[in-house]
C-alpha cells in the first residue's frame, strides 16, 4: 500500500496543450507549447491564471528550489532570452507578440514580465540544468556557462567537441547539459559526453558512447540515463555502460525513474510504459501523454486533459 488515497476525480483540463511538467518546492508548473505557465499545488489543482510571461514558445526551464530559469526562442524574428522567476510569487501577463515585431533594437528589447532577471540571448540556448548551487547552460557556438542563481557567471568552456566526430554532421551539438553536485555534464547528439568540474570547469572526463543512432534527449536520476535516440529507439545506461537497448512505436516526451522498481515510467507515442532490465509493461492512449505520475496513475496528454492509466498487477 502507498498510504496514497486515490481520488476518483481526475485533475481539471489544463486548457491549452501542455508541453512539459515540472515539480517544484509547493507543486508543479505546467508549461504549454506557445509559452504558457500555469502553476499547479501538489494535487495538480491550478493556482491563479494561465499566463505567457514572454509571446514567444519557451525552449526550456529548470527549477532549482522556488527559482524557475527558463529561455525562449522566436526563430522567426531572431530572437533569444533567458529570464528567472520567483514561484512564490505570482506570475505576470506579457506583451502581445505584435510588441516583438516592432521593439527591434537591443535598447528597447522587451523581456519576460516578472522577472528577477532577464537577459538578451545573441545565440540559441541548447540545453539547460540546475542544481542546489546554480545552473548551466550551453549557447549554440558560443560555448558553456556555470552560473549562480542570480546570474553571477562563476566559469565559462568553450563548446566541446569530440575528434571521432568532427566527421559525422551535427554529431557534436549539445544536446542536454546534466548538473550533479561536484560535475557538469555535456551531452551531444552523436553520443559525445564532457564531464567538467563543477567549480572551476576543467574537463574530468571526455568519451564517446557508441549509440547506433542520434541522441534526441536525455532524462536522469543520478546513475540511471535514459537516452532517448532517433527511430523511436531508448537506451538503458548506468554512468558507465549500456544495459538495454529498446524499441518504441515512436518518440517520447517525458520519462521518470522509479527509485523502488528500479526502472523508468515513459510518457511515449500514444502509451505509458514502465521498463526495466527485468520488465517490460505498455498501456495504450487514444493520446499522446507528456507526463504520468505513476504514483496517482495518471497521464496528462497533449489535448490538456488527465487520464487514468493503471499499470494493474503493479506493487509499489
Amino acid at each position: 500500500p502507498t498510504g496514497i488515497t486515490m481520488s476518483s476525480e481526475l485533475p481539471a483540463s489544463l486548457g491549452f496543450t501542455p508541453k512539459e511538467i515540472q515539480k517544484w518546492d509547493n507543486g508543479f508548473i505546467a508549461m504549454g507549447v506557445d509559452g504558457e505557465l500555469q502553476k499547479l499545488d501538489t494535487e495538480y489543482k491550478p493556482i491563479g491564471k494561465v499566463t505567457s510571461p514572454f509571446p514567444t514558445p519557451l525552449r526550456n526551464s529548470t527549477i532549482t528550489g522556488s527559482i524557475m530559469i527558463s529561455t525562449w526562442i522566436d526563430s522567426e524574428l531572431m530572437l533569444a532570452r533567458m529570464a528567472s522567476f520567483d514561484l512564490t510569487k505570482e506570475l505576470i501577463q506579457g506583451v502581445e507578440r505584435s510588441e516583438l515585431r516592432v521593439r527591434r533594437t537591443m535598447e528597447k528589447a522587451i523581456h519576460p514580465a516578472g522577472n528577477i532577471w532577464s537577459h538578451v540571448l545573441d545565440a540559441e540556448p541548447l540545453a539547460i540544468n540546475s542544481n542546489d548551487s546554480g545552473f548551466t547552460f550551453v549557447l549554440w557556438k558560443k560555448g558553456i556557462y556555470c552560473m549562480t542563481v542570480d546570474a553571477h557567471e562563476k566559469w565559462r568552456s568553450e563548446e566541446p567537441s569530440w575528434k571521432e566526430l568532427s566527421k559525422l554532421p551535427r554529431a557534436g551539438e549539445t544536446v542536454n547539459a546534466i548538473m550533479k553536485k561536484e560535475t557538469v555534464e555535456v551531452w551531444s547528439r552523436g553520443g559525445g559526453v564532457n564531464i567538467y568540474n563543477l567549480d572551476n570547469g576543467s574537463i574530468i572526463e571526455q568519451k564517446v558512447i557508441k549509440l547506433d543512432g542520434f541522441l534526441l534527449s536525455i532524462y536522469h536520476d543520478s546513475d540511471n540515463y535514459l537516452l532517448q535516440l532517433n527511430d523511436g529507439q531508448v537506451v538503458l545506461y548506468d554512468g558507465e555502460n549500456i544495459i538495454l537497448r529498446a524499441k518504441l512505436s515512436g518518440p517520447i516526451n517525458n520519462a521518470s525513474w522509479n527509485a523502488s522498481k528500479k526502472g523508468w515510467y515513459i510518457s511515449g507515442w500514444r502509451e505509458v510504459i514502465f521498463l526495466s532490465t527485468s520488465t517490460y509493461q505498455r498501456k495504450e492512449l487514444i493520446e499522446i501523454p507528456v507526463y504520468y505520475d505513476h504514483k496517482r496513475k495518471i497521464a496528462l496528454c497533449n489535448d490538456s486533459n488527465w487520464y487514468d492509466v493503471n499499470f494493474v498487477d503493479e506493487e509499489e
